[in-house]
């Protein structure tokens, strides 16, 4: 009896669905002039569903181009949106709009993705709801034209429902436990504070053991100290400005002993200029080493490179080698002060720093200049002026011939 009722029930919704099928074609046919946009519902797929699943129903839209006639057809399709469509007990969950012109005609597909949850098993049918749209002249605000809607038609479904009719057991535990928030936070609080310590403890251990003081044995430290006494007698080299002046103060002071009347030159005068001029060596080649003597200087300015500053450092050598060698062998170190100190103060004055840059610079300057001269030889060699100049005659009478 059952069955047989709800067969009735299905016979009844499938004859009133053909019925208004037809009402509707029907009045389409009537209002055909009137109505520019057609309706077609596509059939829905699938037609048995369970409780959830997508439900695709497509309506498509039919309307013509009427640009030729001045007017143009507008879809409302923000009152379109699925969270407009009055469609209970089904629920719009998307929208898909495929839009087409075939020749004067626009095609547009809606395709809305539904979904279903009732707690029975029944054949549903989706409710119709109407499309809006406005027809207005070109120029027209659309604000002033009119309104128009047209429905869309109807659909069955077969659902089946997967909804449980057995009540909820409850279930769940009544027993209070208490609230440890409190002691929650009080244990990370702790947890946090104690976290860093180890590593403040290594820290402080690996300091303690960095400042305590090495034990080193007692002939170990008799030894340290005789060699900071030794090290404390050795006199620091001057600096290049210090080794200078020390040596243009020697000169100087020669020059004036001199002028002040003549007089034999001391082994104090002589000893003291061998000391200036040695320690101005070493200051001006920082190469050398302590216990080089003027021979070894000597040698090492003969592997310099060529140029004014090899030259003058070489004639200081010089000076010292015959210094040197006279004072061990008891000879005149200065036989001719005048002359002495003459040469020693022009190679001094040579290794000055301005002195020696305005000479590299001449020495940058003569380069370009030899370089621009080769250049332009092999210009020359090379016949690029005679062509140069052949050509602009050419150009010239080729201008004097179009003149004319």
């Amino acid at each position: 009896m059952k069955k047989m009722f709800s067969s009735l029930r299905v016979v009844g919704l499938l004859l009133c669905l053909f019925c208004s099928q037809v009402l509707v074609l029907d009045a389409g046919l009537q209002d055909v002039e009137t109505q520019p946009i057609m309706v077609e519902t596509l059939e829905i797929e699938p037609t048995v569903v369970k409780t959830g699943d997508l439900i695709k129903q497509t309506y498509r839209l039919r309307f013509p181009d009427l640009i030729n006639a001045g007017r143009e057809i507008i879809i409302l399709e923000d009152r379109m949106v699925p969270e407009n469509l009055p469609i209970h007990p089904f629920e719009a969950v998307s929208l898909e709009i495929r839009k087409s012109q075939i020749d004067s005609e626009y095609i547009w597909d809606f395709v809305y993705d539904m979904r279903l949850v009732a707690p029975e098993k029944a054949v549903y049918v989706v409710p119709a709801f109407s499309f809006y749209y406005l027809v207005r002249d070109l120029g027209e605000d659309i604000e002033d034209a009119e309104i128009q809607q047209v429905d869309g038609g109807q659909s069955l479904v077969r659902y089946v429902t997967t909804m449980n009719d057995v009540p909820m057991l409850n279930i769940r535990d009544t027993i209070e436990l208490g609230e440890f928030s409190g002691r929650a936070a009080l244990f990370r609080t702790i947890a946090w504070t104690i976290a860093p310590l180890p590593l403040l403890v290594w820290v402080v251990l690996l300091v303690r053991l960095a400042r305590r003081p090495k034990i080193i044995s007692l002939e170990a430290a008799k030894e340290a100290e005789e060699l900071e006494k030794i090290e404390a007698q050795i006199p620091v080299p001057p600096s290049i400005w210090e080794a200078r002046r020390n040596f243009r103060g020697q000169l100087t002071f020669l020059r004036a002993s001199q002028e002040s009347g003549p007089g034999d030159v001391t082994s104090d005068m002589e000893r003291g200029l061998v000391l200036a001029s040695r320690d101005y060596l070493r200051a001006e080649l920082p190469d050398l080493n302590s216990g080089d003597t003027a021979k070894d200087v000597l040698a090492h300015i003969d592997g310099l490179g060529d140029g004014a500053r090899k030259d003058a450092l070489a004639t200081l050598a010089e000076r010292l080698v015959s210094y040197q060698y006279a004072l061990e062998h008891g000879d005149a170190v200065l036989a001719n002060l005048a002359e002495e100190v003459a040469v020693l103060e022009e190679s001094l004055t040579a290794l000055r720093p301005h002195i020696m840059l305005w000479r590299r610079i001449l020495e940058f300057v003569e380069r370009v200049k030899s370089f621009g001269q080769e250049f332009v030889e092999r210009v020359k060699s090379f016949g690029f002026v005679e062509r140069v100049k052949s050509f602009g005659q050419e150009f010239v009478e080729r201008v004097k011939s179009f003149g004319q």
